[in-house]
């Protein structure tokens, strides 16, 4: 599988300013927590039926996701009871590629908003689960 069938773009469903604003929430509302085993204490903030976790722009560089060390361009939705249990969404701002932050993709243009396909489980499928979780936040952001 190339890496364009490993991604899409999402922008009609998720924008840059709803991407900033879910960001902007979890850092001012959640908490820090590891998740995987590539950097450590990702901003964190669990809603009602899963958690969203943030990963650094810069990536091991800023392996403990210090927000005064760097901006995060990554959102990962988990839900350990679903069997997909991982959405990754990557945020591609204006000059991100230029100045060589993390996460993107051969073929992803700045100011849009990508699903990401890491465990080769069909971006249609991912694509198609993943509204669920987006109708969500919004509303649950609101409430806190």
């Amino acid at each position: 599988m190339n890496e364009k069938e490993n991604f899409i773009n999402i922008s009609n469903k998720l924008s840059l300013d709803d991407f900033e604003n879910i960001k902007n929430f979890v850092l001012e509302k959640g908490d820090t927590r590891t998740y995987r085993s590539f950097d450590n204490d990702n901003p964190h903030y669990s809603f009602e039926f899963f958690d969203v976790f943030l990963g650094s722009d810069i990536g091991q560089k800023n392996m403990n996701n210090n927000p005064e060390k760097s901006d995060f361009n990554e959102l990962t939705i988990a839900d350990w009871d679903s069997e997909i249990q991982y959405f990754t969404i990557i945020a591609v701002r204006n000059n991100d590629i230029k100045n060589k932050k993390e996460w993107f993709l051969d073929g992803m243009k700045e100011e849009s908003i990508y699903l990401v396909d890491h465990n080769n489980i069909g971006i249609e499928t991912l694509n198609k689960k993943l509204s669920k979780y987006l109708k969500s936040i919004h509303p649950e952001m609101v409430n806190r």
